[in-house]
């Protein structure tokens, strides 16, 4: 008998549907030669030879983020998922608004990504790009430079899902601030919006880099930004 993956897929259309539900389809496992079927592969087959379901995604390489998802409750990239025969639970991820199916509203993560103003800050006028230390660009700023935005952080964060720290910026975000602060020439002050983007919020779970496609560490560079910020006397009485 073939083998096959049983997968149990989060449904649910605003529009027409009471509640969410599950559905189950048989898919037939297809070993392409890695090892192993992805789940967005499993998804494609479902919409192109039983019925449509609503996904989102891209690239298909795990560069853009847009396929992340719960699979077997773990939030992670659809294309980057490697499953093997048996049975799989395909959801959306947590705290945001579903548009449909397995597809998410992702602006209310997205706009604390763009409220971190990324982009480079400086006095005068950049006219070239000045060399960054090697090993602070390959093993720091490259990395955080690889965030895919895919709000799979946002899905584990102990401090917005357990504390209710809603004034916090995230996990993504944070990343995003600590990626300014560390590049030598940004002339803004990161530590300090940091400060007041709740970057005491964080309880250090590191939940997040569990999670991150990048692999950053979180972790590491919010407790680096929390040691100067206390240092500079910024650190909240409570």
């Amino acid at each position: 008998m073939a083998e096959t993956i049983l997968a149990k897929i989060f449904r649910y259309d605003p529009s027409t549907d009471e509640a969410p539900y599950y559905k189950e389809y048989e898919v037939p496992y297809q070993d392409d030669g890695s090892g192993f079927m992805t789940g967005l592969q499993v998804l494609h087959y479902i919409y192109e030879n039983i019925e449509p379901i609503a996904d989102d995604f891209n690239c298909r390489s795990s560069l853009c983020g847009r396929c992340s998802m719960r699979i077997d409750g773990k939030p992670g990239l659809a294309c980057y998922t490697p499953l093997q025969p048996g049975e799989h639970t395909f959801e959306p991820l947590g705290n945001l608004p579903i548009i449909r199916d397995l597809i998410i509203d992702r602006k209310p993560f997205a706009k604390r990504f763009v409220e971190s103003e990324v982009a480079k800050k400086t006095v005068n006028p950049v006219t070239k790009s000045e060399d960054i230390d090697y090993n602070l660009y390959w093993n720091t700023l490259e990395r955080l430079n690889n965030c895919r935005e895919c709000m799979a952080c946002y899905d584990v964060c102990y401090a917005l899902n357990n504390n209710n720290d809603w004034d916090y910026v995230g996990p993504g975000a944070m990343a995003q601030i600590a990626f300014r602060h560390l590049d030598p020439h940004d002339d803004a002050d990161r530590i300090e919006q940091a400060v007041f983007s709740g970057l005491w919020k964080c309880i250090g779970c590191g939940a997040c880099s569990q999670v991150c496609p990048a692999q950053i560490d979180h972790v590491s560079l919010f407790r680096g930004m929390q040691k100067e910020a206390e240092e500079r006397g910024l650190k909240p009485d409570a």
